[in-house]
């Protein structure tokens, strides 16, 4: 993505109207083995690349959740300088097939989630490890809460500045890339039921347009349109169609009726989906390699779900004497 007058029309659009505006969330959908990580490695080399002709109040700063599959991670460190965030009592390890391949990484640690967001490096890609350090599935939608809740909460009050980024600059902007978001936001019936998982999506819901006016914005994928919860889906101005995407007709009419279209894309390639829903020929994303071909990442350690306090039970003999004692200081005040 670096020369764009070689560059196909459609992706110098993307470029222009997607990569280079702050704020605007993008959501790529498809089947398993369609692409959809590699593309997220391809977008986020597009953010790296315009750093060569935007200014630095300009550049964005990157956050990529890490899922844990497949060493993928390995494939930023490659890319670009990377900011490693942990739990405390965590830890990654990489190990590498070849000595020659160059990883500038460093690590960080939070003892609390809402912390993350006081660690950030606008000059490096921050990666946030927690999904392999929870592998309890109802102990990770009560982390994900906590930590959208405190991003909502500080990008409000112009709390986060990221290292290497101005103080002046009160709205940074900032990408959050998250590989299969409906991990975070499923639909009902989607995920494990539970109140944390529901509260997590509804934070992200009812501020998701609220954070693009604050210069952060979602990049993510989903395996299905309605894995993904409804009023979050909706609020993504942005789409890619990567293999196996479906629009139902009710929600993307116009979409719905190239159904056949996208199922028949074959690996890797795309078709993007702008305003109006006017979307382009199907192109081929750049492979970019398996970060399982450079080596592989040990995580160590675990995160406990938090125990919730129990309710203390007044038994039936102190709530007897409490309203007695009760009673006998109302008849002092009457006497």
């Amino acid at each position: 993505m670096r020369d764009t007058k070689d560059m196909p029309y459609w992706q110098r659009r993307f470029l222009g109207e997607v990569l280079k505006k702050p704020g605007v969330h993008c959501l790529g959908q498809g089947h398993t083995g369609g692409g959809k990580t590699n593309l997220l490695h391809w977008i986020v080399s597009g953010f790296l690349n315009l750093r060569d002709e935007l200014p630095a109040h300009d550049w964005e700063t990157l956050v990529w959740f890490d899922r844990g599959k497949s060493s993928e991670i390995l494939k930023l460190c490659r890319t670009a300088q990377v900011r490693f965030l942990i739990p405390e009592g965590c830890d990654i390890e990489l190990v590498l097939f070849d000595d020659a391949t160059i990883c500038d990484y460093e690590k960080k640690y939070f003892s609390n989630p809402a912390e993350i967001w006081d660690l950030l490096d606008r000059d490096r890609i921050n990666i946030i490890c927690l999904q392999r350090f929870l592998m309890d599935p109802e102990a990770f939608p009560p982390v994900v809460a906590k930590l959208f809740k405190s991003l909502i909460l500080k990008s409000f009050n112009y709390s986060i500045h990221p290292e290497n980024c101005a103080p002046s600059i009160l709205l940074p902007r900032i990408t959050l890339i998250i590989d299969e978001i409906n991990n975070i936001a499923p639909s009902k019936g989607q995920g494990t039921g539970s109140k944390d998982e529901a509260n997590a999506g509804a934070w992200i819901q009812q501020n998701i347009e609220q954070l693009r006016s604050q210069n952060i914005r979602l990049i993510g994928t989903t395996h299905g349109w309605r894995k993904l919860r409804p009023g979050v889906r909706s609020s993504f101005q942005t789409h890619i169609a990567l293999p196996g995407a479906y629009y139902p007709s009710s929600e993307k009419p116009k979409l719905a009726r190239f159904n056949i279209l996208f199922e028949k894309l074959e690996t890797g390639q795309c078709c993007m989906i702008f305003e109006k829903d006017i979307f382009s020929d199907p192109f081929k994303v750049p492979w970019l390699g398996k970060g399982s071909d450079l080596g592989y990442i040990l995580y160590h350690g675990q995160m406990k779900k938090a125990k919730r306090q129990p309710k203390q039970q007044i038994s039936t003999q102190a709530l007897l004497s409490a309203l007695t004692q009760l009673s006998q200081q109302q008849g002092e005040i009457q006497n």
